[in-house]
């Protein structure tokens, strides 16, 4: 069955992105399928899988062999099958982007700031330890220093253990003074957290995926379109959250469009959860046969 056209419009607007990026899409489906599936999925599945987007199978292993250079993806052979999984690496940073995708709850901030100042952080770590920081909410403020408002510090003492770093990184709690103005703080978010940009991002999702709600509330989707229109929201949303912080609403201007965005992506995720699932658990290869049915830690997920 052909997909329809506001599903045609999202896969011509991900294979016309230069670069296109297939790696991390790929990591959208580990995270948003396989880990609530089993945990392995089949190399032939997900070549079935991408090939519902006119990705070809050759760009699809050369991604996934990349995956495993870099530490995301690891592999056991099955007779001539391969079997993928991610890495205890990338099971960790996808966990801390997941908190970011699915969780719905925020704490109250308290009006305090977390720093960070890294002292001595090796060449080879540092681009995927600066992508760590930023899924946290950190930004840089200042040469050598990054900062964020309130702060988990589960998930950051997770991180510096799982990097080897933390006797080379300086962290510390602060709050701003009262000389310092409610103005000039705003200012600095502004800035610093590139808030005119990551707004018209947002603008971008709704304008691809608010059109896909309107359709699904008069229409039940085939079971590879809802999987396709499912993989393309999550990773469009996690693309947009990679810039943003869940920063508290007094540091946001007025009528955020994040808030929309999430409204947009909840509804169109609950409406394909159901058909995509029986793409999944029908069409897709675990390490133990068909895919599993889902965790029960997916039907919390993006649920308003």
């Amino acid at each position: 069955m052909p997909h329809p056209p506001v599903v045609k419009r999202l896969i011509k607007d991900f294979l016309g992105r230069r670069p296109m990026r297939t790696s991390s899409l790929i990591i959208t489906i580990f995270g948003d399928v396989v880990s609530q599936h089993g945990g392995t999925i089949w190399l032939g599945s997900l070549v079935r899988a991408l090939d519902l987007m006119n990705i070809s199978e050759r760009l699809v292993r050369t991604s996934v062999f990349r995956l495993v250079q870099d530490g995301w993806l690891e592999a056991d052979r099955v007779g001539r099958r391969s079997f993928y999984r991610l890495t205890p690496f990338g099971t960790h940073e996808y966990e801390r982007a997941a908190r970011r995708i699915y969780a719905l709850e925020e704490e109250p901030w308290n009006g305090r700031w977390q720093l960070l100042i890294p002292l001595d952080i090796p060449d080879d770590l540092r681009e995927n330890f600066r992508r760590s920081l930023q899924w946290q909410g950190f930004r840089s403020i200042a040469a050598g220093t990054f900062a964020r408002p309130g702060g988990n510090n589960r998930t950051l003492l997770e991180s510096l253990e799982e990097f080897g770093v933390s006797d080379q990184v300086m962290v510390m709690d602060a709050e701003s003074a009262p000389v310092s103005s409610g103005q000039t703080t705003r200012k600095l978010v502004h800035e610093c957290w590139r808030l005119d940009e990551v707004a018209d991002h947002y603008r971008e999702f709704l304008k691809r995926f608010a059109p896909l709600v309107k359709w699904l509330n008069g229409n039940e989707p085939a079971p590879a379109t809802a999987f396709i229109a499912r993989t393309l929201l999550i990773h469009n949303y996690r693309r947009v959250l990679l810039e943003d912080t869940a920063l508290p609403e007094a540091l946001l201007p007025p009528a955020w469009p994040g808030l929309e965005a999430l409204a947009v992506t909840c509804e169109a995720y609950q409406a394909l959860a159901a058909p995509s699932m029986r793409y999944i658990t029908t069409e897709m290869e675990s390490g133990n046969g068909p895919m599993p049915s889902c965790t029960a830690d997916f039907y919390r997920r993006l649920k308003m």
